[in-house]
């Protein structure tokens, strides 16, 4: 186990370990089975099980069972088990069993299943969503969707949705031959007269 806490901040590049806690302290990467940090932040967090997060921020977090964050903030959340986020806030969070948001925000939630009480989110992408009191949902699965079917329809319509064809070099190789066979492109040939 590495734990790393003194009676001032810390500072340290990339920390890595079987089972990580850090406290009051600034981490570039954490790498660990288990990892946990309080009072700290952290570019990214990469934990084999388990990440739990209270009182700081990461731009990355990646847990292969299960993120629990707590008064945290977080740019990206993946989870491949369940996610609870708690009075925190993340622009992506995406698990994959499930994520049981409290008092908190999200950009988009991507997951199973989720619970939603007393918290904002933009766009939930789920295969069963259960809002409690106080959630406020800009756009379900179903409207998501739609929305996704549309947007596409008019960049299509307006001829965004795909660039131009290209030609691949030996297209453009065989079609400049034909062209100098057929006397365009060429220099001008003088004629003689009799």
């Amino acid at each position: 186990m590495i734990t790393t806490s003194s009676k001032g901040p810390s500072l340290a590049a990339v920390v890595r370990g079987e089972e990580v806690q850090v406290s009051s302290a600034v981490v570039g990467v954490a790498r660990a089975g288990s990892l946990s940090i309080k009072n700290g932040g952290a570019v990214a967090l990469v934990a084999k099980d388990s990440a739990q997060f209270a009182n700081g921020y990461s731009q990355y977090v990646l847990a292969g069972e299960s993120v629990h964050l707590k008064n945290a903030g977080a740019g990206a959340l993946i989870a491949g088990g369940e996610m609870t986020v708690s009075a925190s806030g993340g622009v992506a969070l995406v698990a994959g069993n499930g994520v049981t948001m409290e008092r908190s925000g999200a950009g988009a939630v991507v997951t199973g299943k989720a619970e939603v009480q007393g918290s904002y989110v933009g766009v939930v992408v789920s295969g069963k969503t259960t809002l409690g009191e106080g959630a406020k949902v800009l756009f379900g699965t179903r409207e998501a969707i739609v929305c996704g079917v549309v947007c596409a329809l008019l960049l299509r319509l307006l001829g965004l949705g795909r660039g131009k064809k290209r030609q691949s070099s030996a297209e453009s190789k065989a079609s400049a031959a034909k062209s100098k066979d057929a006397g365009i492109g060429s220099r001008p040939v003088a004629r003689l007269k009799r």
